[in-house]
């Protein structure tokens, strides 16, 4: 029985209960027509879902035990680190720079994280923001920060 699956599914559980119960006081509405608590409280519900799901395979699942010691060997950091000071400049650079730029900048950097050659990760980075920008910005009409460049 793997302790770890044990207590991260019954954490989820429980986070995903609060957020049914507040869900509910925000109004869900119907598919027709939504209200603010719509979304939280059918993500939550798969969440709770999916929890129960591990919670009752990792205890009748009795083939290994893992040691609270083994959690943390082998874990490479620099990796996450990167990522977290990436978003961290992302949500400072956004504003000012605008969607299509701090999104590029951003894909670009991730994609990289994963050893992808620079060419790929640029290629990757302008499909990924030009399928995003005309999917927001133009059909669906959302708006996007636009920053200095004006668009």
């Amino acid at each position: 029985m793997d302790q770890r699956n044990l207590i991260s599914s019954v954490i989820f559980f429980l986070l995903a209960a609060f957020i049914l119960i507040l869900s509910v006081g925000l109004g869900i509405g119907s598919l027709s027509s939504p209200q603010s608590g719509f979304m939280p409280f059918w993500a939550s519900m798969l969440i709770m879902l999916f929890s129960l799901l591990v919670l009752v395979t990792s205890y009748f699942d009795r083939s290994f035990a893992v040691r609270w010691q083994d959690l943390w060997h082998n874990i490479v950091w620099q990796k996450s680190m990167i990522a977290a000071a990436g978003l961290a400049v992302y949500t400072v650079l956004l504003p000012w720079a605008g969607y299509p730029a701090a999104t590029g900048i951003l894909m670009i950097v991730l994609f990289r994280l994963n050893a992808i050659t620079i060419r790929r990760a640029v290629l990757g980075a302008a499909l990924s923001v030009g399928v995003t920008y005309g999917l927001f910005h133009f059909l669906l009409k959302i708006p996007l920060p636009r920053g200095i460049w004006g668009f």
